[in-house]
């Protein structure tokens, strides 16, 4: 069980400094170039930015699809970046990288998980029916874990899942403006952060 003892660390977000992140050596190795645009269209630098505030942990990335979003998460080497995906889809061939591991299952079944080292848990997942999501938190709610949580495309052009979004009771941030343009939401689980949000 997650330990409640450790104190809250903040988590800063400068918009600007997220803005002007340099992940060309990400964007080199990606499968889909194409995709690591400017934040506030793309989520990778926001996520890259999230992932140096913190040192020596683990990122859980679900929904691995081509792998952009664990390319970005492993932008510090410190940590390490697990991305899981249901069926290969070409990522864990093409890119290759000692701070990622690639698996195919739920991460639920994963039995190898220290809960208490994992503090960002990204989720993007289909179908975009924002069911899949509630039932996750459900049972990180569980697991007693605390955390950063990450969820995408909580705009308009997904109503489900923007629904789902407006119904977490958890301390919440749309930070869209440096996110993806089909909507980013950060949950402050189990409020273990202050998050300042520059």
């Amino acid at each position: 069980m997650p330990n409640s003892t450790l104190t809250k660390k903040t988590i800063r977000i400068d918009k600007d400094a997220v803005r002007a992140l340099d992940v060309s050596a990400l964007e080199e190795q990606s499968i889909n170039p194409n995709d690591w645009l400017t934040a506030g269209q793309s989520e990778y630098r926001l996520y890259a930015w999230l992932s140096s505030q913190f040192e020596n942990t683990t990122i859980l990335d679900v929904g691995t699809r081509t792998g952009g979003s664990a390319l970005a998460l492993s932008y510090n080497d410190k940590n390490q970046v697990i991305s899981y995906d249901l069926v290969e889809q070409g990522a864990s061939s093409a890119i290759k990288k000692e701070n990622i591991t690639f698996k195919i299952q739920d991460f639920r079944e994963d039995e190898t998980l220290d809960w208490d080292n994992i503090s960002i848990i990204m989720i993007d997942v289909d179908p975009h029916d924002g069911v899949q999501e509630v039932e996750m938190m459900e049972f990180l709610n569980e697991k007693g874990w605390k955390g950063i949580m990450l969820l995408d495309d909580i705009g308009p052009g997904w109503p489900e899942v923007q629904d789902m979004w407006d119904a977490i009771e958890e301390p919440k941030i749309d930070v869209t403006p440096v996110g993806h343009m089909s909507g980013t939401g950060l949950v402050n689980f189990g409020s273990k952060h202050d998050i300042d949000w520059a």
